[in-house]
C-alpha cells in the first residue's frame, strides 16, 4: 500500500514490463527485417527476370548472326568456286589466243587487229546511235 501511496513502481512488475517490451521492440525488428528481405528478394526475382530476358534476346541475336555467317559463308565457297572454273576457262583461251597469234604471224596479227577494230567501230555505232 505504502508503494501505491508513493507511486514506485514494484520492481518485480517493471521487469516484466521491460521484458515484454523488450520482447515486443525484438519483435517488431524482426518482423520488419523480414519485409525488407522480402522485399530485396522480391526487388532481386525482378531484376533477375529482366536479366533473363536480355540473355535471351541476346542469344537470339547470336543465333541470327550464326544463321547469316554460315549463308554467307556457303555463298563465298560457292564464288570461289565460280572464281576457280572462270580462272580455268580464262586461262585456256588464252592459251588458244596465245596459240593463233603465234601462228597468224605479223601479218596475221595486224588483220586480226584490224578486224577487231572495225567490229567495234560497227558495235559502238550500233550501242549509241540506234
Amino acid at each position: 500500500m505504502r508503494r501505491e501511496l508513493m507511486r514506485v513502481p514494484n520492481p518485480h512488475q517493471t521487469d516484466k514490463s521491460n521484458q515484454y517490451a523488450a520482447a515486443q521492440e525484438n519483435d517488431d525488428y524482426i518482423s520488419s527485417e523480414s519485409d525488407r528481405q522480402l522485399l530485396l528478394i522480391r526487388q532481386q526475382d525482378e531484376e533477375l527476370d529482366e536479366l533473363s530476358a536480355s540473355v535471351e534476346r541476346i542469344g537470339g541475336v547470336g543465333l541470327t548472326i550464326h544463321e547469316e555467317l554460315r549463308a554467307q559463308e556457303k555463298i563465298m565457297d560457292d564464288l570461289g568456286n565460280e572464281m576457280d572454273s572462270t580462272s580455268n576457262r580464262l586461262d585456256f583461251v588464252q592459251k588458244k589466243v596465245a596459240m593463233v597469234m603465234k601462228k597468224a604471224g605479223a601479218k596475221g596479227q595486224f588483220m586480226m587487229i584490224l578486224f577487231l577494230l572495225a567490229l567495234f567501230i560497227i558495235l559502238f555505232v550500233l550501242v549509241f546511235f540506234t
